[in-house]
């Protein structure tokens, strides 16, 4: 289907918020009556006074907002190295339906709903 100039390609707008999280906004951004901060300004505050005191916790959460978490590394090992064109359709298919196999027991070992998705 093509838009016609102006017209939104989301219909139904912006999802909505998840209600939690909206109560979680507000209830912090709140100023406090007795200190007249921000309630968000005062937890930052008691975060980076827990990290002075040398909470390694603290510390990791202070690193991890100033400069981001660091990469992690994954390693990965293939015991056919063959190329990707060398392998037969039955043998891809194959290996896709182990791996939906697993997200199943996955699933339901977590209590998850299993999704339909069949790929073959």
């Amino acid at each position: 289907m093509t838009w016609k100039k102006g017209q939104s390609g989301n219909q139904s707008g912006r999802p909505a918020e998840k209600a939690f999280a909206d109560a979680v906004r507000i209830a912090v951004t709140a100023e406090d009556p007795v200190t007249k901060k921000r309630k968000l300004r005062m937890i930052a505050e008691r975060l980076v006074d827990k990290a002075l005191e040398g909470e390694a916790w603290a510390i990791a959460q202070v690193a991890d907002r100033l400069d981001g978490k660091p990469a992690q590394e994954s390693t990965l090992t293939v015991s056919d190295k063959r190329d990707a064109t060398d392998w037969t359709r039955d043998e891809l298919v194959a290996i896709l339906n182990d791996a939906a196999a697993s997200r199943r027991r996955t699933d339901q070992a977590v209590g998850r709903e299993p999704k339909s998705n069949k790929i073959h």
